[in-house]
């Protein structure tokens, strides 16, 4: 019996044995399968939360502020416009001749430009606006100048297969200038009234001493009386001269008998007055002859008499508008005449200009009631291609064009002013810009 509990006991101690063992593995599998469980959802929210995050926030910095800043404006305004203003500039020398109104002016263009481009040297020969269109067509200087433009005839002259450019450059007038004692023994200043009739039956001769009942009437009782009976002198150039042009355009539509006998030209058919008739060069000749005789007179530019005040015996008087003002010329009121006689209709400058005329579309404007009645344009003449030649190259060309450019800017205009001169409206500078743009070097691109 003892030994049967003995037995029963050991049974009991193998069976809690036993099953301590399979409690053991099974709880060592149930930890392994919970520890396998657990690394798969860590990996998992944490490398999605990061490459998203990262990868967002950093590009988009990056990709609108950077090249937005970056890529605009600072570089494109600069480069392109300066370069396209003017030509590249080599040294060169231009050689330029025609009329004697634009001469002073001219003048002073010269030292101006030579300032601001230093390596171009411009030539000017004062000698009359038909020498220069001779020069200009014989292709002997780098530009022409005339106070008139060029005729029919001079056009069809002109070497075949080229096209002349007409450039306006400035604008002025031109005065009837007298040295005259009057009865008191005085000089007669400045403003004795003249008609454009009147003034050409002096030119004709039918007017021939100062105290004519016609030049009497114009004036006030006091002047009138102190008018002597000394003859007329008539000075007239005796080259060819825009300033004759417009004077005679002038007389021309006062007056059908000078019209027909002596016309409108730039070397008019003059006649000799029985007072006495000068033909002298240039502006300074007919300047001399008129201060040298008591008693004459003759046309010269406002410019002329403005820049050489040393010749105190040199008055010019005032002329009658259409609508009946008698005015003295000034920068103001050549001004108004060019801005009523030129703001409309004008060609373009590879065109004729033979018709193109200040005096003609003032005439009979009697609504322009401050207008000086006697002025005109003076024009540059060149060839829209420059041609190779001993005094054309392609440096020449380039510098013909910046002085261009140059006379017809502010910058050039602007200094004319205190010699009567008047700076050329916005509608004249827009066609000698276009004008100016096509000239081109021995048939190439334009230089612009």
């Amino acid at each position: 019996m003892k030994t049967t509990y003995v037995i029963i006991a050991a049974i009991v101690v193998i069976a809690i044995i036993i099953g301590g063992v399979f409690a053991y593995i099974s709880l060592s599998s149930s930890t392994t399968s919970s520890n396998n469980a657990t690394p798969t959802p860590s990996p998992s929210p944490s490398p999605t939360a990061s490459a998203t995050a990262t990868p967002t926030a950093t590009p988009k910095p990056t990709t609108t502020v950077s090249p937005t800043s970056t890529v605009t404006p600072t570089f494109t305004p600069t480069p392109t416009a300066s370069p396209t203003l003017v030509p590249t500039i080599t040294p060169a020398t231009l050689n330029g001749g025609g009329g004697t109104l634009v001469a002073p002016l001219m003048s002073v263009w010269q030292g101006a430009y030579g300032s601001v481009e230093p390596q171009i040297t411009v030539n000017y020969n004062a000698e009359g606006s038909g020498a220069g269109i001779t020069d200009f067509k014989n292709q002997v200087v780098n530009f022409g100048e005339s106070d008139a433009p060029m005729t029919t005839a001079q056009y069809a002259a002109l070497p075949s297969g080229t096209t002349a450019l007409t450039i306006p450059i400035s604008a002025s007038a031109v005065v009837p200038a007298y040295n005259l004692k009057l009865l008191n023994g005085t000089v007669c200043q400045n403003g004795l009234n003249f008609t454009g009739a009147v003034l050409a039956n002096i030119f004709l001769g039918t007017v021939t001493t100062w105290n004519d009942a016609s030049i009497q009437a114009l004036q006030s009782p006091a002047v009138a009386a102190q008018l002597p009976n000394t003859p007329i002198i008539t000075v007239h150039r005796s080259d060819g001269s825009g300033t004759m042009f417009a004077f005679s355009n002038f007389l021309s539509d006062s007056n059908s008998q000078f019209k027909t006998t002596i016309g409108e030209s730039t070397t008019p058919n003059w006649v000799t007055t029985s007072g006495g008739t000068i033909a002298a060069p240039k502006n300074a000749g007919v300047a001399a002859a008129i201060s040298g005789n008591n008693g004459a007179i003759g046309p010269l530019e406002i410019a002329y008499i403005l820049e050489n005040t040393g010749q105190t015996s040199i008055y010019y008087g005032t002329v009658e508008n259409a609508a009946g003002n008698f005015i003295l010329a000034n920068v103001t009121n050549i001004a108004a005449a060019l801005s009523a006689g030129a703001s409309t209709g004008l060609p373009a400058g590879s065109a004729s200009w033979t018709s193109v005329s200040i005096v003609d579309n003032i005439f009979s404007n009697t609504s322009a009631t401050t207008v000086y009645p006697i002025a005109t344009l003076t024009y540059a003449l060149v060839y829209q291609n420059q041609t190779p030649s001993s005094i054309t190259n392609a440096a020449s060309a380039a510098a013909l064009v910046n002085f261009l450019q140059w006379v017809v800017s502010p910058a050039g205009q602007s200094l004319g002013s205190g010699l009567g001169y008047v700076p050329l409206p916005a509608n004249v500078v827009a066609v000698d810009t276009a004008s100016i743009d096509t000239i081109t070097y021995n048939g190439g691109a334009p230089i612009v």
